[in-house]
């Protein structure tokens, strides 16, 4: 999946049950999440990826 020009993944966890997001950051380490369901999951991906976003822009 992608969200303003970057690439986001998800995916569901089986042991705890429940929805992995992650994606890459220049030069540093993934950023990951938990969620309980896809579209939670999906959401607080966006979310991060436009933090990431504004926290550039600032710099």
């Amino acid at each position: 999946m992608k969200h303003q020009g970057i690439e986001y993944t998800v995916v569901q966890t089986i042991n705890p049950s429940g929805w992995k997001w992650s994606f890459e950051r220049d030069g540093r380490s993934p950023k990951t999440g938990i969620a309980f369901d896809r579209a939670e999951a999906i959401t607080a991906a966006q979310r991060a990826i436009g933090q990431l976003l504004r926290d550039r822009q600032r710099q």
